[in-house]
């Protein structure tokens, strides 16, 4: 499965994130598009439905505090 996002997640914070998830897959960083003076990192997560849902569920976490 190939999952593209846009987010204002640094890629180093991903990177971060997807080692605390356990989740195998590989995430690919792309260019950055200012939105509202801050960078949004178009980013490619590629592995099986389950190890994407994981790592999402995981970076939906993070991000909310969680």
């Amino acid at each position: 499965m190939r999952l593209q996002i846009t987010t204002a997640i640094p890629p180093h914070e991903l990177e971060e994130i997807l080692k605390k998830s356990g989740a195998g897959v590989s995430i690919t960083v792309k260019d950055a598009e200012p939105f509202h003076g801050m960078p949004r990192w178009n980013v490619t997560v590629e592995g099986t439905e389950e190890e994407v849902e994981r790592f999402m569920e995981t970076l939906r976490l993070a991000r909310a505090g969680g």
